[in-house]
């Protein structure tokens, strides 16, 4: 057995491959409750729910290239979960901005009550404290 190491990359490494090796998990909890919706249109919908931006602006964050981008972006305009709309501070830049139908979406499936197996092993208290772990490294990744 393998011992998770409590080095930065170590902690890091394990929490990928654990998301990595359960992704299927996710995968059918989407198609159950969003029509087929990929995972890159959840990842987009989380990134634009706090704040409008850019489409590069949202494939970088994202990882992606522009034809990415452009293809997630227009099917989520095609469900009503993002709408593009003129920057206020310059009417030439167009701005991904997540719809209601998008945030009752994402609060939808938030509120699941499917319980992801390695999830089930925590008591809620570990599950609120994971949470809370969960926000602070979102917090120092996001600009």
């Amino acid at each position: 057995m393998t011992t998770t190491k409590a080095t930065p990359v170590g902690v890091w490494l394990n929490l990928m491959a654990l998301v990595m090796d359960n992704k299927w998990i996710v995968r059918e909890m989407l198609e159950d409750r969003t029509l087929g919706l990929p995972w890159s249109g959840y990842r987009a919908l989380r990134r634009v729910e706090r704040t409008p931006m850019s489409q590069g602006e949202l494939a970088e964050r994202m990882g992606v290239d522009a034809p990415a981008i452009s293809g997630t972006v227009g099917d989520l305009a095609g469900r009503g979960f993002v709408e593009r709309v003129a920057d206020p501070s310059d009417g030439r830049r167009k701005l991904v901005h997540i719809t209601e139908a998008g945030r009752n979406l994402l609060e939808s499936l938030r509120g699941t009550d499917v319980v992801p197996p390695p999830v089930a092993t925590l008591t809620a208290a570990e599950r609120r404290e994971l949470t809370r772990m969960i926000e602070k490294m979102r917090e120092a990744t996001e600009r």
